[in-house]
């Protein structure tokens, strides 16, 4: 049975796991019906401007593109088969949804990002191995890290707060029971 460490080794594409990919293997995963949805969605969420149409109504349109981003981010991990290019994916929709949700800031960002794009493009520039893309996935991947981390200390803190909140409830309530 291989262990954690084999499992990893072997299972995060790198640069020269990329370099393997044969020309047939491009072109199947470029003709695929996964890319061509991925594709499609691209064209009317940034071509036809239709991200910054849903981005005005609170919620709804962050949650679309949230819920739209999967296709890629199926394609990288599972047809690719890159946990790098997949973080990368998920950095731009994640940039995008955050900066969708700052009132007005957020509706004219989204006119100018196209984030549907930038992943369809980091996507073919990966399969095809160009080094700008590869090294935008690396890059992009590590950022992802640096949030996730960012993520857990925020939530720690947040989790101190309310246990530190709680935990003087008892002094509170026996100060007030004092006062009658």
């Amino acid at each position: 049975m291989p262990n954690c460490y084999t499992f990893v080794q072997t299972n995060i594409p790198t640069k020269k796991m990329a370099d393997q990919l044969t020309d047939a293997t491009r072109k199947e995963l470029l003709a695929s019906k996964s890319f061509k949805t991925i594709n499609g969605i691209k064209t009317l969420m940034d071509t036809f401007l239709l991200d910054p149409v849903v981005g005005l109504f609170p919620s709804v349109g962050d949650l679309l593109t949230g819920v739209l981003a999967l296709p890629s981010l199926y394609f990288a991990f599972f047809k690719v088969k890159s946990v790098r290019l997949t973080l990368a994916c998920l950095f731009n929709t994640i940039m995008d949804m955050l900066v969708g949700l700052v009132p007005l800031l957020g509706d004219v960002f989204d006119f100018f990002s196209r984030s549907y794009k930038k992943n369809v493009n980091l996507i073919v520039g990966y399969v095809n191995n160009e080094e700008e893309a590869v090294r935008q996935a690396k890059v992009k991947s590590v950022w992802v890290g640096v949030l996730v981390l960012v993520l857990i200390a925020v939530l720690y803190l947040i989790f101190r707060v309310f246990a530190s909140f709680f935990a003087s409830l008892p002094s509170v309530y026996n100060y007030i029971v004092g006062l009658f």
